[in-house]
């Protein structure tokens, strides 16, 4: 995020009001409606959503500034953002939760075809539709119009790959594998931390030899935040998403995920036209039909999702940066449309996307989420090129 002067932006008072207003009306309505649980899941995504808006942290700005410029800021964040979760969630995966009575698990996924290609796909059309999962709801919820776009969009992508998934599925896959369930707890985080530490070092000389400098202090500072109108330093992000994904395991009972839900209502809205979505393959599996049976609200990726939404809208309106009006052409439209579209499809096939997959299965230990950051990486690379003729 570029610095800025916040002493010249005043806080959007309307705007701050109606989001806290609505978060207490939902509030209200989780307490009762379906309970306490529910209610926690929702005040960590309002804490997801103002660290996420504060801290600028999306993935797909990242990645694009280190593919075109060698910049590595943002990609050391997520790394140091990583190491510390796979630090937290190995020490207390397969433990029991302190907020309810049962088990916390990881979230674990085949290796297969389905990931390869899932997230091939996603990491290019994020590039294209300007955000990835998280990046998508908070820029949205911070009043972008293209980013709305993009959502809906995405809902119908991943709806259309839930169509599709008993075919890719039973394309060659190796199965899942976890390293907590192969290796001690010690064992797991240092394997892990070990090539997070070598990706570290690499990206950060490939950024010294493009830019003959690199100040690994630039992700501990900004000479223009404020812990309440922002900008955060991108450690701050990174400490924040980790303490509020913490928290998530153990009021969710896993770890933080965004592209469930989407499926999940395009799905709901599809049943609610008369669309046989229940006899869909993916949606006969134990949790997805028990999801589409039950209310939406039930569904604590929903929860949270709202949450971060709604934290996003509260966090723009403490800054004075609530984007009320947006400059969109065709161009900009198409984009966000095959963004959403394609980060939908392929997040569905991949089992999540940068949060439900690549943050969430390597801090659980997951292979699939190295394969995941491997080719969504390089699906990034394609979308960086294809950019240039939307934007």
């Amino acid at each position: 995020m570029s610095e800025i002067n916040i002493t010249k932006l005043k806080i959007d008072r309307p705007v701050l009001v109606y989001g806290i207003l609505f978060s207490i009306l939902f509030s209200y309505i989780l307490f009762n409606s379906v309970g306490d649980r529910h209610l926690y899941v929702f005040f960590i995504g309002l804490g997801l959503g103002v660290s996420l808006y504060q801290a600028a942290f999306g993935f797909t700005g990242g990645w694009r500034n280190f593919i075109e410029k060698r910049d590595s800021k943002s990609l050391r964040a997520q790394l140091i953002m990583l190491a510390l979760a796979v630090v937290v969630f190995s020490t207390f995966i397969n433990s029991k939760s302190f907020i309810y009575d049962g088990t916390m698990i990881g979230a674990i996924a085949p290796v297969g075809t389905s990931v390869v290609i899932g997230s091939f796909i996603f990491g290019l059309a994020m590039q294209l539709g300007g955000g990835c999962g998280s990046g998508t709801l908070f820029t949205a919820g911070s009043g972008n119009l293209k980013m709305v776009i993009t959502l809906v969009f995405f809902i119908i992508g991943s709806l259309l790959g839930s169509y599709h998934f008993e075919f890719w599925t039973n394309l060659p896959s190796l199965g899942g594998f976890s390293l907590l369930n192969n290796f001690s707890k010690i064992q797991t985080i240092l394997i892990q931390l070990s090539l997070l530490t070598l990706i570290y070092i690499y990206i950060s000389r490939l950024d010294f030899k493009y830019n003959n400098k690199i100040e690994h202090s630039d992700i501990t500072s900004n000479s223009s935040h404020s812990f309440i109108r922002g900008p955060w330093p991108l450690l701050w992000g990174s400490v924040s998403l980790v303490f509020f994904s913490f928290l998530m395991l153990q009021a969710a009972g896993h770890p933080w995920s965004v592209t469930f839900a989407f499926g999940l209502w395009g799905a709901k809205i599809a049943s609610a036209i008369g669309v046989d979505v229940a006899s869909w393959s993916y949606w006969q599996l134990e949790y997805p039909s028990t999801a589409l049976e039950n209310s939406v609200l039930a569904d604590p990726t929903t929860v949270s999702n709202i949450g971060i939404i709604l934290g996003a809208l509260i966090g723009s309106a403490l800054s004075g940066k609530i984007n009320k009006f947006s400059s969109l052409n065709k161009k900009l439209i198409i984009a966000a449309v095959l963004g959403g579209l394609f980060m939908g499809y392929g997040a569905r096939l991949a089992f999540g996307c940068n949060i439900g997959a690549l943050f969430g299965g390597i801090a659980s230990g997951s292979l699939h989420g190295w394969v995941w950051f491997l080719f969504a990486f390089l699906g990034s690379i394609v979308g960086v090129k294809l950019r240039k003729y939307f934007y």
